[in-house]
C-alpha cells in the first residue's frame, strides 16, 4: 500500500472516530434510558445521496432495526456495484452511471441507488475522424474527466481544419475533395487534434478514359473507372464482377476488345446495379494512303466558324475510316487550330481568301485547299478616307459590315448627317463625299439590315474637320506707338487657306532685319521696346510671313533734364522759357508735354509755352531764391530758381519824420514796386530829387537827406527815375530866430529858462548882500551859484531812460524776430508783428531781422519811417 494510502485510512478512521462521540455531553444527574434490543430484522440507509459526481467521495450510512422499530447493534458490511466502498461506508466512485450500494448485517441486505455523473473535464477526444466527400459531415468530441468517464462536448467546442476557423459546438463540415485532413479541437485549456480521412462514397457509376480508340483488328484492354455518385475514384473490386457488351466486335471475360470494323460503336460496362457506357472509335491502322478532309464538307466556309478536320485513312489490311489528326501534324496558312475535350482538331479561318491546310498521316502528306468568305455580321462601323479629315479635304464616308474575325466589307446602308453642315454633303447609292471646308464636327447616323440573319445595325460616328495648313498670320500692333518702357502683344494669329484658325505655332522673329527668335519665344511674344523711332517687326513659319511697322515712343518719365540745369534766374512779371526733356529708362530723351510743379502761385506760375513741345513758360512773382520742383510722372527734377525784381511801374516816398520844423534835417525814402509789389532801390544816376524846403544830399539807394530851411505848408519833395515820378507833400512849422535854436516852443522854454535864473540871481545877491559886507559876499554868491550850476547839470544827466529793447516793446522775443524773418524769406513778404494786422500800417520783421516802422497810405503806397 502507498504512502497516500495509508495516510487517507488514518484520515478516514479519525473521522469515523469523532463522528462516534456523543453530540453533547452528559450530565451526571441525567438519568439514560435503558436500551434493550431484539433481534435485527432490517437495515435502513440514513437519509442516502441520490447523484453524486464522478470526482466527489460519498459517506453512505444504514442503521439496524428489530421487528419494532428499535435500533439494534451491530456490524455493516457495504458493498458497490461499480467504485469502491470501505467497511465504514465511504464510498469512491469509478465510472458513470446508475450504481448499486448494498449495506448487508447477518444476512439482511438494504440496497440504495445511486447516480453517478461524470465529473469536470480532464481532456477532449476526438470522434469524427472519417468524412464522406461532398457530405455533411457533423464534427464530434467527447471530453472526459479524471475517472476516464465520457460525455459529448457542448457549444464551448471551437473547432478548425487544416487551421481554418470551422465553428463552434458541433458544426457541419463539407469536405470537397478527398484525402487526410488535420483536425483540431479546443475546449477552454484542453485541446486534441487528430488526421482525419475524406474518402469517396458509395459505388455508383463506371466511367471510362475518353475518347477510346482502338485500331481494327487488335485486341484492346478496356480498364473503367469506379465512382461515386460525385464522381470520386474507388476501387474497382467493390463493385464485383464486371459484365461487358459491345454495339460491334467483342469482348472476352476479362474485358478485352476484339475490334473487327471501323467505326464508332458502343460499349457497356455492368456489375449489379452499377453502369456505365462509352463510344470507341476503331480506326485503321498505320495509313498507305490517306486524304485531308473537313467533316460536312459545306458549300462555304465562312470567318469565325469552327470546321473538324479528319484523315480519311486507308491500312494494309484495307480497313478503311476516319481518323482525327493530331493538332501537331496540321498546317494552316489562315485562321487557328484548336483541340476539344473528345481531342478533335478544328479549323477556324479568320481572313478571306485562299487558304491552304496541310496534314501528315504517320508517313502520309495531304493537302486541302478552301476558299474562305466573310462571316456573318456582328456590326457595322464608318469609314472615313481620310482617317484624320483636314479644311480642304474630299472626305469619302462609307458604311461596313465587320464579323467576328474583323473582316470588312462595304455594304449599302443609310447615313445621315446629325451635326454639320449639309450642304457640304454629296450622297451615292454606297458613300457620302464631304466637301471640307470649315473647320468643324461632324456627327452621322448609320443602319443597315442584314437580309442573311434578319438583324438591323446601328452605329454612329463623330469627329473633327481639323483645321488646314497654315497660309495667313497676322500680328497686333501695325502702327501703334509703343512706349520704350512698355511692351507690346504682337497675339499673332494663324490661319488656313478656309480662314480657320490654328493652334499656336513656333515662330522665326526679326526685328529690322536682326533675328530676335529667342528672345520673342521667351517673353511669349510680346516684343519690349527699348529705342525709340520706327521699326519694323517680321515672322515667318512654314513658307508663311507676317510684317507689321510700329512707332517707339519715349517711355514713362524716369528722369527730367532742363536747360537751365544749374540754375534759372528771371525777372518778376517777365515770362520765360524753360526747355525741358525726359528721359526714360532706356535713356530716349523726348520733350516733356506734361511737366507740374507744386511751387506756390503767388511765387510763380508754369504753364506750356507756345514756342513749341518741351517749352514751358515760368512767371515768376515774388522775389527770392527758391528751388523749383519739376515733376512729370515718376521722374522728379530740382532746379535752383531765383526771382528778381521787375521792371518799375511806380515809385513811393516818404520823409522819415511827421512834424518838421525849420532847420531840421529829415531823411526821404524812396523805392520803386513791380506790377507784383517788389520793391526796388532806386540808385542815384540817373535819379533827380528836388525838394520845396531847401538842398537835398545822396545818402544810399533810396535815401537822401533833405535840409528844412522853409517853412510853411504845402512843401513838397519829388523824385524823378527811370521815366518816372513821385512827390511827397508835407508842412514845415516856421520858428523863432529863424530856427537857429529850433523851434519856437524851443526858443521860448529857453527864454523862460534864462529869467528864471535871472531872478533867482537876484534874490540871493539881496539875501547875500544883507549878511556879508564887501566883496566877500559877492565870491559866495558866485561860489554857490557855480554849485547850483553843478547840481543842476548832474540832475538833468541823472533823469529816467527806457532801456528797453525795441522788439520787446512790440512783444516779440529774439525767437520770435527770427522766425518772423525765416517766414519773411521764404514768402518773400515782410511780415507784420503781432501788434499790426498784415498790409496795415504798422511795425513789420524782414529778412534781415530789424523792425521797421511802415505806413500804408489809402493809395496802396508804403512809406517807411525811421
Amino acid at each position: 500500500m502507498s504512502r497516500t494510502t495509508r495516510s487517507f485510512g488514518i484520515f478516514v478512521v479519525v473521522l469515523l472516530f469523532i463522528a462516534a462521540l456523543p453530540s453533547s455531553p452528559i450530565s451526571l444527574h441525567e438519568e439514560q434510558a435503558v436500551l434493550h434490543s431484539g433481534t435485527a430484522d432490517r437495515v435502513v440507509f440514513d437519509a442516502p445521496p441520490t447523484t453524486m459526481s464522478a470526482d466527489e467521495v460519498m459517506m453512505f450510512e444504514a442503521v439496524i432495526y428489530d421487528a419494532v422499530n428499535n435500533p439494534v447493534t451491530g456490524d455493516i458490511t457495504w458493498s458497490a456495484s461499480n467504485g469502491t466502498i470501505s467497511e465504514e461506508g465511504l464510498f469512491f466512485p469509478w465510472s458513470s452511471g446508475l450504481i448499486e450500494i448494498t449495506a448487508e448485517h447477518n444476512g439482511i441486505l438494504a440496497s440504495h441507488n445511486v447516480s453517478v455523473v461524470p465529473g469536470v473535464p480532464t481532456s477532449i477526444d476526438i470522434t469524427s475522424v472519417n468524412f464522406g466527400v461532398l457530405e455533411q459531415n457533423t464534427l464530434t468530441a467527447d471530453l472526459l474527466d479524471g475517472r476516464g468517464n465520457s460525455f459529448s462536448g457542448n457549444a464551448n467546442m471551437v473547432w478548425d481544419i487544416n487551421g481554418e476557423y470551422i465553428g463552434h459546438g458541433m458544426p457541419t463540415w463539407t469536405p470537397e475533395e478527398t484525402g487526410e485532413v488535420s483536425i483540431r479541437v479546443r475546449y477552454n485549456q484542453l485541446e486534441d487534434r487528430a488526421v482525419a480521412v475524406v474518402s469517396a462514397g458509395q459505388p455508383h457509376a463506371f466511367v471510362f478514359d475518353e475518347p477510346l480508340q482502338v485500331r481494327a483488328g487488335t485486341i484492346t484492354q478496356i480498364i473503367p473507372v469506379l465512382v461515386d455518385i460525385n464522381g470520386y475514384e474507388m476501387p474497382r473490386s467493390l463493385a464485383g464482377p464486371i459484365a461487358w457488351f459491345a454495339e460491334n466486335g467483342s469482348f472476352n471475360a476479362a474485358g478485352e476488345y476484339l475490334a473487327t470494323n471501323t467505326g464508332k460503336w458502343l460499349i457497356t460496362a455492368t456489375a449489379g446495379n452499377i453502369t456505365g457506357s462509352a463510344t470507341l472509335h476503331v480506326i485503321p491502322g498505320d495509313a498507305v494512303a490517306s486524304t485531308l478532309k473537313i467533316v460536312g464538307e459545306p458549300e462555304a466556309y465562312l470567318a469565325g466558324e469552327s470546321y473538324e478536320l479528319v484523315f480519311e485513312r486507308r491500312d494494309a489490311n484495307g480497313y478503311i475510316g476516319f481518323v482525327s489528326p493530331s493538332i501537331e501534324s496540321l498546317a494552316t496558312t489562315s485562321g487557328g487550330l484548336s483541340v476539344d475535350d473528345d481531342q478533335r482538331v478544328y479549323w477556324n479561318p479568320s481572313s478571306t481568301g485562299e487558304t491552304i491546310i496541310t496534314g501528315v498521316d504517320g508517313t502520309v502528306s495531304t493537302s486541302l485547299t478552301v476558299d474562305v468568305e466573310h462571316g456573318r455580321a456582328i456590326d457595322i462601323r464608318f469609314q472615313l478616307t481620310p482617317r484624320l479629315p483636314s479644311a480642304g479635304d474630299q472626305v469619302v464616308i462609307e458604311l461596313y459590315a465587320e464579323d467576328v474575325k474583323g473582316n470588312r466589307w462595304v455594304v449599302n446602308g443609310s447615313i445621315t448627317a446629325v451635326v454639320g453642315d449639309v450642304d457640304a454633303l454629296t450622297n451615292s447609292s454606297s458613300f457620302t463625299m464631304l466637301q471640307a471646308a470649315q473647320a468643324q464636327s461632324w456627327k452621322f447616323e448609320g443602319n443597315w439590315f442584314d437580309n442573311t440573319t434578319g438583324s438591323m445595325f446601328v452605329n454612329e460616328v463623330n469627329f473633327d474637320v481639323r483645321p488646314g495648313r497654315l497660309a495667313f498670320i497676322t500680328l497686333q500692333g501695325e502702327g501703334a506707338q509703343v512706349p520704350a518702357d512698355g511692351e507690346l502683344d504682337l497675339a499673332p494669329q494663324f490661319f488656313d487657306a478656309y480662314n480657320n484658325p490654328l493652334e499656336d505655332i513656333a515662330l522665326n522673329w526679326s526685328l529690322n532685319g536682326e533675328d530676335i527668335t529667342l528672345e520673342m519665344r521667351l517673353n511669349d511674344g510680346r516684343w519690349v521696346a527699348t529705342s525709340v523711332g520706327g521699326h519694323e517687326i517680321r515672322v515667318n513659319a512654314d513658307g508663311v510671313f507676317a510684317t507689321v511697322r510700329l512707332t517707339v515712343v519715349t517711355g514713362n518719365s524716369h528722369a527730367l533734364i532742363t536747360s537751365f540745369d544749374e540754375g534759372l534766374t528771371v525777372q518778376a512779371g517777365k515770362p520765360f522759357d524753360l526747355f525741358v526733356q525726359t528721359v526714360d529708362v532706356h535713356g530716349n530723351v523726348a520733350p516733356s508735354t506734361e511737366v507740374s510743379t507744386a511751387l506756390n502761385g503767388n511765387i510763380g506760375e508754369l504753364a506750356p509755352s507756345q514756342t513749341g513741345l518741351g517749352y514751358w513758360e515760368f512767371t515768376g512773382k515774388t522775389i527770392g531764391e527758391y528751388e523749383l520742383v519739376l515733376n512729370e510722372g515718376d521722374a522728379t527734377h530740382v532746379i535752383a530758381l531765383t526771382i528778381e525784381a521787375g521792371d518799375p511801374i511806380r515809385i513811393q516816398a516818404a520823409l522819415n519824420r511827421d512834424a518838421l520844423s525849420e532847420g531840421d534835417t529829415a531823411l526821404l525814402n524812396a523805392f520803386g514796386t513791380d506790377a507784383y509789389g517788389n520793391t526796388l532801390t532806386i540808385p542815384k544816376d540817373n535819379t533827380s530829387v528836388t525838394c520845396t524846403t531847401g538842398e537835398t544830399t545822396f545818402v544810399t539807394n533810396g535815401t537822401w537827406e533833405v535840409d528844412i530851411e522853409n517853412g510853411g505848408t504845402d512843401r513838397s519833395c519829388t523824385i524823378r527815375w527811370n521815366g518816372l515820378l513821385a512827390q511827397t507833400f508835407f508842412d514845415v512849422e516856421e520858428v523863432l530866430l529863424g530856427g537857429a535854436v529850433g523851434s519856437t516852443n524851443t526858443a521860448m522854454t529857453m527864454a523862460a529858462i534864462l529869467l528864471c535864473l535871472l531872478l533867482a540871481v537876484l534874490v540871493v545877491l539881496t539875501r547875500r548882500a544883507s549878511e556879508v559886507d564887501g566883496d566877500d559876499w559877492v565870491d559866495e554868491v558866485f561860489d554857490e551859484d557855480e554849485d547850483e550850476d553843478d547840481e543842476g547839470d548832474e540832475f538833468v544827466a541823472s533823469g529816467p531812460v527806457d532801456d528797453t529793447p525795441l522788439h520787446e516793446r512790440h512783444g516779440l522775443t529774439l525767437e520770435a524776430m527770427k522766425e518772423l524773418a525765416q517766414e519773411a524769406a521764404r514768402v518773400g513778404v515782410m511780415q507784420a508783428t503781432p501788434s499790426t494786422t498784415q498790409g496795415e500800417t504798422g511795425w513789420y520783421v524782414d529778412v534781415s531781422e530789424e523792425l521797421q516802422y511802415w505806413e500804408v497810405t489809402p493809395n496802396g503806397e508804403w512809406i517807411r519811417h525811421e
